[in-house]
This record gives C-alpha cells, structure tokens and sequence, in this order.
C-alpha cells in the first residue's frame, strides 16, 4: 500500500478505538452534578460488613435524679398555743390566779401502828385572792357549810405558789396543825394544790388531868377548775 492509504487506516483504526474503550472518567450531566456510580457507597457497605454486626446489648439505663421531697409547711396557727398574756414592762407573763376553784380534794391523816384516816369530797372549793403582785392568800372552804377552814398566805412566781411554812390548817380544839410544805400551781384554769402537815393533839380529860398528846402527820390534796 501506498504511504496515503497506509496513514489513512491508521487514521482509522485510531477513531475506532476511541470509540471503544469507555471513558474512566464519568461525564457531567447537563446540571453540572456528577453522576452516581455508587462506588463510595459500596465502599461504605463493604467496610461495614467487615467491622462485623452492631453490638445488641441493651444500653443500661442512668438512674432517675434523686430529688429530696421538700417538708411541707405547717398552717402559720397549728399546734400554736395563744400567747399568755405579755407584763405591761415587757417582763414575764401576767398569770391571773385569783377566783373561785371547784374540784375534789384527799385529806389524809397518818396515825403510827393504825390505818389512815382519809376523808374525800367530790364538792371541794377553794379561793385564791391576790394581795400583791407576788403574794396570795389561798382559802380552804368548807363546801358543806361555806364557812373557811383556813386561810394559807403564799409567795407567788408566774404558775407556782409556795406557802409559807408554819401556818394551821385544819387543828380544831384541843389540838393544832402546822403546815410544814406545800406548794400550788396554776395551769390555764386549773388549780392544784398540795400541803403537808403535823397535828399535835392533847388526849387529856377537860379538867386537865391525865394530860397527854398525841402527834400525827397529814397530808392534803386538791384538784379543781376556775369558774
């Protein structure tokens, strides 16, 4: 062959195997985005499936926050007693023990080698009357009669009163009573009071003859209410 026809195959061949082989490169689309060949998403797939299967196991759960519950505020008046009566120079509490007290009382006479004599009364009365600001007169009334079985002069402290040591109550003739201890205490409107005592007592005939004594010790009790 001549030298044209030999260039012009080669020519030839040269276009036929441009048309052949295919484009290692993917063209561009009419947007501008290049095509997906799905070649790094296989690549994702591929390199999951050798890092072997996810793990199963449940997560363990991170326990709740512990909240302390908040201590619910009592009504402003609940389990509040009213306030006592203040002093008009802002000192201690002002406690009224004066009036007219109604309860019971336990009288008990103690003999040596002989049972105790005891006299109770369901209608017991006792008054108290203030002399002073620290000073009572407590009265022992016979609730049968009316009439005052004795009158006890008392040092006073807010609700607590002491009598004084050496006073009578309840001698009669022929013998006497001492008191030797006794206190009081006042709480809202009830009074209880208790004393005790010695009681000499002569056991001789009118005419002073045979003259003898006897000595025993007492105790009194009582229990009432302010009305």
């Amino acid at each position: 062959m001549n030298r044209a026809v030999v260039a012009g195959l080669g020519a030839l061949a040269l276009v036929v195997a441009c048309r052949a082989l295919p484009s290692a490169v993917p063209l561009s689309n009419t947007g501008g985005v290049l095509e997906d060949t799905g070649t790094d998403r296989d690549r994702r797939s591929e390199t999951a499936l050798t890092a072997g299967p996810l793990s199963t196991e449940p997560k363990a759960s991170l326990p709740a926050p512990r909240t302390a519950a908040l201590p619910q505020e009592a009504p402003a008046d609940a389990g509040v007693a009213p306030p006592p009566v203040a002093a008009a120079d802002g000192g201690a509490p002002v406690v009224t023990w004066a009036g007219e007290y109604y309860g019971s009382d336990r009288l008990a006479r103690h003999f040596e080698g002989e049972p105790d004599d005891v006299e109770l009364d369901d209608k017991a009365h006792t008054r108290v009357e203030t002399t002073s600001s620290n000073a009572l007169v407590i009265t022992i009334v016979n609730s049968a009669s009316g009439e005052v079985i004795c009158a006890l002069n008392a040092t006073v402290q807010g609700g607590t009163a002491t009598l004084d040591a050496g006073q009578s109550c309840f001698g009669d003739e022929g013998s006497t009573a001492t008191v030797t201890d006794g206190r009081a205490t006042l709480t809202a409107d009830r009074l209880v009071l208790d004393f005790d005592g010695t009681v000499v007592a002569s056991t001789g005939d009118d005419d002073g003859t045979d003259d003898d004594t006897i000595e025993f010790h007492l105790d009194y009790h009582f229990d009432g209410r302010r009305r």
